[in-house]
């Protein structure tokens, strides 16, 4: 009598079946990865976007309403604030400085390599790096312009001195882009900040 032992075992096609599954089950594990990576890079980006327009949006703010007199730069895109003088004032801060200045200048300027950065400098030399401009394309503020009130647009952008206050135009990149890309759209937040020295004490005309 003849004894045949059974083998038990995967057929080369269930191997391959399963190798199959594998593989696509892999891919989706993958896949959802990435695609949960991205979604967290593209919320970290904006929340230090936002962090950044308010800290520049609070950060000019705090000086302009308390300056004498505000004077825009038109060429070289600079703001500078002059404080008041006399006993007991501490004269307009640049972020970071305890104490203040009698002047105060806001510009952008280039730091090499074709990068800029928002600066803002005391009259008594010291200076501090505010903010840097991101390149095009890039998630982050590009541009930051200065313009006079009373202002309606960026064809009406006034310069000198001004006893209103200034109007500020922040340009910024929220997603990550090719800049030749036509979808890759610049998009821009304006905010109005005004002085509340009265009229008199400032002595200058629209």
């Amino acid at each position: 009598m003849n004894n045949r032992q059974r083998q038990s075992g995967f057929t080369l096609i269930e191997m391959m079946i399963s190798m199959l599954l594998g593989l696509v089950i892999l891919g989706g594990t993958i896949t959802a990865y990435q695609a949960i990576s991205s979604v967290s890079e593209q919320r970290d980006n904006y929340y230090k976007l936002q962090d950044e327009l308010m800290y520049i949006h609070r950060a000019l703010a705090s000086s302009v309403k308390v300056a004498k007199s505000v004077e825009i730069n038109k060429g070289l895109n600079s703001l500078t604030l002059e404080s008041y003088s006399g006993d007991g004032v501490r004269g307009i801060k640049c972020p970071g400085f305890d104490k203040g200045d009698a002047e105060v200048e806001w510009m952008t300027v280039h730091s090499g390599d074709n990068e800029q950065v928002l600066k803002c400098k005391l009259k008594s030399g010291r200076e501090v790096e505010v903010i840097s401009l991101v390149s095009k394309g890039s998630v982050g503020i590009t541009s930051i312009n200065f313009c006079s009130l009373p202002y309606d647009d960026e064809k009406q952008c006034g310069a000198g001195k001004s006893n209103s206050g200034i109007a500020v135009t922040v340009k910024y990149y929220d997603l990550k882009c090719d800049p030749d890309d036509e979808s890759c759209d610049e998009k821009s937040v304006s905010f109005r900040l005004a002085t509340r020295a009265p009229t008199s004490a400032l002595g200058v005309g629209r």
